[in-house]
């Protein structure tokens, strides 16, 4: 009895959360990161727990009732995913040494002459570019990257300056390398990173 108060408190804790979730229907790509993270397994398991089945007899129900779909023998045209990314993308990382402040962001497969980074007032870097559509994206039968132009802007950690930035693309990686400049200088900067 025990265990089942205690799951029904952590699912009351779990709709609390996703209650608390905004939805922006332009950009629901943050949301549904979110309601990822707070469906995690221990929910799952919770669900399990609440309805009395055993894991491996709720296995069995779900395989029963993924088999009893019909299968569809024609191929459906997959609709293109036009990205609209949240604040979130691309995902970045930021480091700081004595020097530099470097930005390391995912990037796979976007068009390299595409990239504009913009510096304002020296704190805040706006990257812009975009991801380009695979060469068979009309023969498509299953989607799940997405493509289209990307903007973000990130605020760093100290004053950088534009001047002497350097760029490197790899491995689906774009790091840039920013010098850190406390001087008052440039109000805003915008420039094509040659990779």
């Amino acid at each position: 009895m025990k265990n089942l108060q205690e799951t029904i408190k952590q699912l009351q804790k779990t709709s609390e959360s996703l209650s608390k979730l905004s939805l922006n229907q332009e950009h629901p790509w943050q949301a549904l990161s979110q309601m990822n993270q707070i469906l995690d397994t221990s929910f799952w398991e919770n669900m399990v727990n609440l309805t009395g089945l055993t894991a491996s007899q709720a296995t069995a129900q779900a395989s029963e009732t993924v088999s009893a779909m019909p299968k569809t023998r024609k191929k459906e045209k997959v609709q293109p995913i036009i990205m609209q990314h949240s604040d979130a993308f691309p995902v970045t990382d930021i480091y700081q040494t004595e020097h530099l402040v470097i930005v390391c962001c995912e990037l796979p497969g976007f068009a390299r002459d595409s990239l504009e980074v913009t510096l304002t007032e020296q704190r805040t870097l706006e990257l812009k570019g975009k991801i380009q559509k695979h060469e068979y994206s009309q023969s498509c039968i299953r989607q799940e990257r997405s493509y289209g132009t990307f903007s973000r802007q990130i605020e760093l950690p100290v004053s950088v300056s534009a001047k002497g930035m350097k760029a490197q693309y790899q491995d689906g990686l774009l790091e840039l390398y920013l010098p850190r400049d406390g001087s008052p200088r440039e109000r805003k900067t915008t420039f094509r990173a040659k990779l």
